[in-house]
């Protein structure tokens, strides 16, 4: 198993609090891009899905071919009030839900990480693959924020 993919994991928090430092309140809930997500909203879908994550991994660790319910990211984003929600508690949950389930992964025998699991959208989902799933996750969502990001600021000259 891949020690950095573990690190990576667990130090997902890291590029997404960098990519957020020195906005303000108002331009974290605004919409540059109208019709998306504010870079507060993605911050906290990005938060809540690694805690999922590391639910779906460890379910797969502890119990035999687990279903790993999906789950409709649109409704979460709306129905659980991201906006009022805290980035920094959200990024502080993401940064703790990191570093205890790297402890977990960095236990576990090579053998471990072919362990399946069965969601309910993909399938057939190994150990290995929900690992990197939630890796890419964050690149994933960085480049909108980047995006967003750099709107805003040239819109504040």
């Amino acid at each position: 198993m891949s020690q950095a993919l573990i690190e990576e994991f667990e130090r997902g928090h890291r590029p997404l609090r960098q990519a957020i430092a020195g906005l303000s309140p108002q331009q974290m809930k605004a919409f540059p891009v109208p019709g998306t997500w504010s870079i507060h909203q993605i911050v906290v879908h990005v938060a809540d899905s690694a805690v999922i994550g590391a639910d779906r991994m460890q379910r797969i660790i502890a119990m035999d071919n687990p279903i790993l319910q999906a789950y409709d990211e649109t409704l979460f984003t709306k129905n659980l009030f991201y906006h009022e929600q805290s980035v920094d508690d959200a990024l502080t949950m993401m940064e703790l839900t990191g570093r205890q389930m790297a402890r977990v992964l960095r236990c576990l025998p090579e053998a471990a990480f072919a362990r399946l699991g069965n969601h309910t959208e993909v399938g057939p989902i190994s150990l290995l693959q929900m690992l990197q799933r939630n890796v890419n996750h964050v690149p994933h969502h960085l480049k909108f924020i980047e995006q967003k990001r750099a709107l805003l600021l040239k819109g504040s000259k």
